[in-house]
């Protein structure tokens, strides 16, 4: 293990019953770095967060954090972590500030400030001396986070982490993530919003039936997919082009005809094979454009080639 890696899980697997949940997973996370976490419902997301912070133990494999071993020095690996796993819960008779005080009081090294400034930075003010009974979903969401981050965590675990949240609290929580990896904090994101992860996250782990099909940054899953791309050409000859692409292989795929040229949803190859086309038809290519590969289509075009591999 690298000495910026914080977080290394080798082989690891877990069964429950006769179904193995999760089948021999390896991966790092890194100093600073934010890695999502994807895949189906039911693809082992879960399963792996709990492995992480020790709520389930392993059938097979290890989980190093900062250079201990999670199941032979439990105590000395978790105080590296904090978590969000599943909904937080909390006691409704108590207020947001009295849970903090709590979590304080169980985190050694932590100074009574840390309260305020935790606080502070989630922007939870208004409430924080409110019982949780009164709190909205997104309100919960914070004060999980905020006990999550409360001991500085070098690693920090949110299972769907928006949650609840409305688009300036998802915009606010970002922020805090990325300035929290800026001050060198590991974190993995588990969530369905792909959009949202696309956003914050350096890299990507993507499952399926509890195991890994695509680990690595966001720039080497779009540049990797076999995914077809929508391709805009730009062209000359706007007078006969109706005309000629009529007799292109691939009209059904066109998307859009327009006063300059058209688009087309079509894989790399098939791109230079309709330029080709078209020149041998007296049709000036000016431009062909590739527009960038979302991360929904990258992440579909992976579990659709582990399905193939099936």
């Amino acid at each position: 293990m690298r000495s910026e890696e914080i977080l290394y899980v080798h082989s690891l697997s877990k069964n429950i019953g006769k179904e193995t949940i999760v089948k021999d997973i390896s991966f790092h996370l890194q100093k600073g770095e934010i890695k999502g976490l994807l895949g189906p419902n039911g693809s082992g997301k879960t399963t792996i967060l709990k492995m992480l912070v020790g709520l389930l133990k392993p059938t097979t494999g290890s989980i190093t954090i900062d250079a201990k071993d999670i199941q032979n020095d439990f105590e000395s690996a978790i105080r590296k972590v904090g978590a969000i796993i599943e909904n937080p819960e909390f006691y409704d008779y108590l207020s947001g500030y009295d849970h903090l005080r709590i979590f304080y009081r169980m985190s050694p090294g932590v100074c009574e400030n840390r309260i305020e400034e935790v606080i502070k930075l989630l922007a939870m003010d208004s409430y924080i001396d409110d019982k949780v009974t009164t709190y909205s979903l997104g309100m919960l969401q914070r004060l999980g986070l905020a006990q999550a981050m409360l001991h500085r965590p070098a690693v920090l675990l949110l299972d769907e982490p928006t949650n609840g949240l409305d688009p300036s609290g998802i915009q606010d929580l970002r922020k805090h993530l990325k300035m929290l990896a800026n001050d060198g904090t590991a974190i993995i994101i588990s969530s369905h919003l792909l959009a949202e992860i696309e956003l914050i996250c350096d890299s990507v782990l993507i499952l399926d039936n509890g195991r890994i099909v695509s680990d690595g940054n966001l720039e080497e899953l779009r540049r990797n997919t076999t995914q077809e791309s929508l391709y805009q050409f730009k062209v000359l000859e706007t007078d006969k082009l109706k005309e000629v692409l009529a007799l292109l292989p691939q009209f059904d795929q066109i998307v859009d005809i327009v006063s300059d040229g058209f688009s087309i949803h079509v894989s790399e190859r098939e791109a230079a094979t309709i330029n080709r086309f078209l020149v041998e038809n007296q049709i000036s290519v000016v431009g062909i454009e590739k527009n960038k590969t979302t991360l929904e289509e990258a992440f579909l075009s992976r579990l659709n080639q582990s399905k193939r591999g099936q």
